[in-house]
């Protein structure tokens, strides 16, 4: 039995039946380690269609995904009897920060058999931040660093340090059901990343939940607890990734060699674990206006416009990326207006923490955010004339660091129940990979005399490839090239000009589960 299974696999393997890239890239080795690594239960390559779950109309009945106020304060009022049949360990709430200002009523108050904890940036901040599980990576062509040297980067966070985060909080996500909620203020970007990262690594979705707006305003002050309530992390826990061997979710997370075949194709492409047509949504909303209909390609869609230095590279006065634009086909569809950000929640009312009513900032009806997606994201503004979405169909979601795309992607993979993929850290990456820059517009701001753009592997270059427009969709502009692109700018991330891959972290991943 045990053979037969390594055969069929090794044997999908070479028909391409199994993993999330074409013929003959450069992690099939992985996949085939992932395929025989599981022994006889072998290993689940998900598509990106496995990944989706759709909620109820009404969010309350929602049991993981997003799930209500009024759900967990079941939970927590009496967890061994409220909690849902799949779930036989613990309740443990990770807040992104604090309900009020101070250290009084500043959490949820744990209960026998839950566990409340204020999210840290983690024990080694330059390298990883357990508040929104990001570290720096590299993915053989261009390094994903933070701000600087000494603060952690925008890419996925490792197995070795979501392991550290398992094992000092004692959770074992087999068992535990983890909810991600914000204290107060929008932290979708930070939790819907939390959410995102443990999908990646292959975490169930029916033992992941995130709160439907803030815990500020849903949640009596008798309910919540001081500084002192929180949780004390047991540093004990003994989970591993590694658990997770047989499960690959790693599709989630497109790379940008698969970004481009996508992208320059229309949508059309061989990658595989996508549906056959790609819907691509550039989520980079700049504006904050609850209207959609009033932003404009200066004040709403600039980034995605391609206006000069819009989008702004990651490093500290780092200035501008390379080119600006989005990628050709894309359609753009406002983040921002997914949540209600207008009404006003006064159920109950604060004294010790906080005073007044509060927008709770709850994502609006499922009809709503389908409406968004179904209407906005196909007319109107830069739009016009773009394919409406089919049912089924992979969404390539984007923003300038798969920031923004997290509330998006809350919409898509956990209200609407549609297929949904993240290109890798977003824009700030993905426009430095010029394989055409113009070399008036770049500033050598370390050595003196002329110096060039290091040179991208053309295959790996966007602009070059044809997988970049700006302007309006179907506009039939190229990248915008910013100018005074600075060399100590470039040189920060570390662009390799012998590139064969821009798999390498997900190489890396896959080894590590497998060790």
């Amino acid at each position: 039995m045990k053979n037969t299974l390594i055969y069929s696999s090794l044997l999908a393997i070479a028909l391409g039946l199994l993993g999330n890239c074409g013929e003959g890239s450069s992690d099939s080795s992985a996949l085939a380690l992932a395929a025989i690594g599981g022994g006889a239960s072998g290993v689940k390559v998900a598509s990106a269609s496995d990944l989706a779950i759709e909620s109820a109309a009404d969010y309350n009945e929602n049991q993981y995904g997003l799930i209500t106020a009024a759900t967990l304060r079941s939970w927590v009022s009496d967890w061994a009897n409220n909690k849902p049949a799949s779930v036989t360990g613990n309740l443990v709430i990770f807040q992104a920060n604090k309900v009020g200002a101070d250290a009084n009523k500043s959490l949820i108050l744990p209960t026998t058999g839950v566990k409340v904890f204020v999210s840290v940036a983690g024990n080694n901040t330059a390298l990883y931040s357990w508040k929104t599980f990001r570290e720096t990576r590299y993915n053989g062509l261009i390094s994903i660093p933070g701000g600087t040297a000494t603060t952690g980067g925008n890419g996925l966070i490792s197995g070795a340090s979501i392991d550290e985060w398992f094992q000092t909080y004692g959770v074992d996500p087999t068992k535990d059901l983890i909810v991600f909620a914000s204290g107060n203020g929008d932290n979708y970007g930070s939790i819907g990343h939390q959410h995102y990262s443990l999908r990646y690594w292959g975490v169930a979705h029916e033992h992941l939940a995130i709160l439907n707006g803030t815990i500020k305003g849903q949640f009596p002050e008798a309910e919540l607890g001081n500084d002192t309530d929180e949780s004390v992390p047991p540093l004990n826990g003994t989970f591993s990734v590694k658990q997770l061997k047989n499960v690959d979710n790693r599709i989630l997370t497109l790379s940008i060699e698969d970004t481009i075949e996508v992208a320059k194709n229309n949508g059309h492409h061989s990658v595989k674990g996508l549906s056959s047509t790609v819907l691509i949504s550039d989520n980079r909303t700049a504006n904050s206006n609850n209207d959609i209909s009033v932003y404009t390609s200066s004040a709403g869609w600039q980034e995605y416009n391609g206006g000069e230095n819009t989008t702004g590279t990651t490093k500290s006065g780092g200035g501008a990326v390379a080119f600006e634009g989005h990628l050709k086909g894309a359609v753009f569809v406002p983040h921002y207006n997914l949540v209600d950000r207008s009404s006003l929640d006064n159920a109950y009312a604060y004294t010790t923490s906080a005073v007044g009513t509060f927008n709770t900032l709850k994502f609006k009806s499922k009809a709503d955010v389908q409406d968004i997606w179904d209407t906005y994201g196909t007319t109107g503004g830069p739009n016009a004339g773009a394919p409406a979405y089919e049912e089924g169909q992979t969404i390539l979601q984007y923003c300038r660091t798969n920031t923004r795309t997290q509330t998006s992607g809350i919409s898509t993979l956990l209200i609407l129940g549609r297929p949904s993929v993240f290109l890798e850290d977003g824009w700030s990456i993905f426009g430095f990979l010029s394989g055409s820059f113009p070399s008036g517009n770049f500033n050598d701001d370390v050595t003196a005399g002329a110096s060039s753009y290091p040179s991208v592997p053309v295959k790996f270059a966007a602009d070059v490839q044809g997988a970049i427009e700006s302007g309006a969709r179907g506009s039939g502009l190229g990248a915008h090239y910013n100018t005074g692109v600075k060399k100590s700018t470039v040189d920060y991330f570390q662009i390799n000009s012998s590139a064969t891959t821009t798999k390498a972290a997900f190489v890396e991943d896959w080894n590590y589960k497998n060790q």
